[in-house]
């Protein structure tokens, strides 16, 4: 085709450059390159031999009847009927190649921010988050959790079981939060809880609501026997700390503290200061 409408015509360079980029998506770039390097080839030989007079060029359209072509409502329709497809046919490809994309790239990107066990949010992401919500004007609390001897459960049950335990702690979790809060797996049976406009009064509450929902959750091992869920609680809040990674080990000391009381409670860091004052 590229010899009969002219092998420099503007419809041969546009077919020829169209060809070489699908090919190159669609196929192995020796099967483009065996079939390209021939084509090539012959049609450079064929311009040649045109400029030579030995072949008459463009044998499609009557040059000399036309006289200038360019100008021409023949040449010009057909230089458009076989340049419109090609350029239809490589917007579409591309379209669809830059859709799938851009849908692998946010699905890498998520991937990368999700524990991918319990499917909440990783450390790394959790960072981003909070940092975030520190540069914003208004108060937020943290909420570490620690699910109370949470090795036994691996001991008696195995990991897998254990692993089951935690993807429903996640969803028992998330259930039990607002919209706009942030939950994140902290490493191994920790979890952290982000509550952005919240004061500790507020955080209070909903760590009690999620611990009391936790310890009704309904879990069973492989042999239907039932596992016992608890979970300690230690909160913090932005208003007591100026640094975002100050408030969450404020959080951890309230943690620390329920463990070593008993477990299975929910304490401020205010809490455990006045404990320590007295």
């Amino acid at each position: 085709d590229g010899y009969l409408i002219g092998s420099i015509s503007p419809a041969t360079m546009v077919g020829y450059v169209g060809t070489i980029g699908v090919g190159l998506v669609l196929f192995e770039r020796k099967i483009v390159y065996s079939a390209l390097i021939p084509a090539t080839i012959i049609l450079t030989i064929c311009t040649y031999l045109s400029m030579k007079g030995v072949l008459p060029y463009a044998p499609l359209f009557n040059l000399i009847a036309m006289q200038r072509a360019q100008t021409n409502p023949f040449w010009l329709g057909s230089m458009a009927f076989f340049i419109m497809p090609i350029l239809l046919a490589c917007f579409i490809l591309f379209e669809i190649l830059l859709t799938q994309w851009r849908q692998r790239e946010t699905y890498i990107q998520r991937l990368s921010q999700i524990d991918p066990l319990t499917n909440v949010l990783n450390r790394r992401s959790l960072n981003t988050h909070l940092e975030s919500l520190h540069q914003q004007q208004f108060d937020y609390a943290v909420v570490l959790l620690d699910i109370d001897h949470f090795k036994k459960i691996n001991d008696i049950y195995g990991h897998h079981q254990g692993d089951q335990v935690l993807i429903e702690i996640a969803q028992c979790l998330s259930d039990n939060l607002r919209s706009e809060d942030i939950i994140g797996r902290f490493g191994g049976e920790e979890f952290i809880l982000l509550l952005p406009h919240t004061d500790i009064i507020q955080a209070e509450k909903i760590a009690e609501r999620c611990r009391c929902a936790l310890q009704e959750l309904p879990v069973c091992s492989a042999q239907n026997n039932p596992i016992h869920i608890s979970a300690s609680f230690g909160i913090s809040s932005s208003a007591f700390a100026k640094d975002p990674y100050l408030v969450i080990r404020q959080a951890d000391q309230a943690l620390y503290a329920v463990k070593a009381s008993g477990r299975n409670q929910v304490r401020t860091f205010h809490q455990t200061e006045t404990i320590n004052t007295l």
